[in-house]
């Protein structure tokens, strides 16, 4: 078996374990951290902190190996700057869209605004940008395309929690499956830099929560109509970066599907 062909083995076996033992842990190892530490959004933190081992061990035994090896191959060695200000500039059209049509949510307290924006925000991008997608797109053999659809799915699914309603469940899949997709292409061309689709991530959940927009993922019409300009915003912003650093586009048809 060759080095490649291995490493897909690894990333898929240790990804399997963190999801078994996430599904049958997560649980009750964040209750009783925030049982300890007085703090939900805390306890969040370092349940998410715990879970991340397995992919860590993961990540750990793929080849080559190199300096900074855990950095590198979780982007987290990207430029945080250019991601927090790629982040603000792309968002723009939501924070001020929603504070012209949406009221502000006082509804909404400061340990759930931090969970659900900043922490997960954060892990959901570790675990699927920058372990199941961007360590498989990197390491294997396989393309684009392939690398993204599994991500993108699992991802996706994992948000219908949100509602009962088929028809929100539709719209709720649809969001985040292409949102997904999104924050990939964003992760590849910014040269793997994690803070790009992290600061983006946040900063979108954070605008959806801190105005009393919708309940899900679905949204509305004025809702997704300045998320849509976010995502325009987004997109010219990655494609103006690419041809002012002369090196082009990372994704191109001969790595779509299978790479040399």
């Amino acid at each position: 078996m060759n080095t490649k062909s291995l490493n897909l083995l690894v990333l898929f076996l240790f990804f399997g374990i963190y999801f078994i033992l996430d599904y049958l842990f997560f649980a009750p190892l964040q209750s009783m951290i925030i049982n300890y530490v007085q703090s939900r959004f805390l306890g969040h933190v370092l349940t998410y902190s715990i879970s991340l081992v397995p992919l860590l061990f993961g990540a750990m035994l793929l080849k080559p190996k190199g300096q900074n090896e855990f950095l590198e191959k979780f982007g987290l060695k990207g430029n945080f700057l250019q991601g927090l200000s790629f982040g603000i500039i792309a968002t723009l059209p939501m924070f001020l869209g929603y504070a012209f049509v949406f009221t502000l949510n006082r509804k909404i307290d400061p340990n759930t605004l931090l969970i659900n924006s900043l922490s997960s925000g954060f892990f959901e991008e570790m675990i699927f940008r920058a372990y199941f997608f961007g360590l498989v797109f990197r390491y294997t053999r396989l393309g684009f395309i392939p690398s993204i659809l599994a991500t993108s799915l699992l991802f996706a699914l994992l948000h219908l929690y949100q509602s009962q309603d088929l028809g929100e469940l539709v719209l709720i899949f649809g969001m985040t499956f292409f949102g997904s997709i999104l924050f990939s292409w964003l992760y590849a061309e910014w040269k793997f830099n994690l803070w790009i689709p992290v600061t983006l991530h946040v900063l979108m959940n954070s605008a959806w929560m801190i105005f009393d927009v919708s309940d899900n993922a679905a949204g509305n019409g004025w809702s997704n109509f300045f998320r849509f300009l976010t995502i325009i915003v987004a997109i010219i912003m990655t494609i103006v970066h690419s041809r002012k650093s002369n090196c082009g586009l990372q994704i191109e048809r001969k790595n779509l599907w299978l790479k040399d």
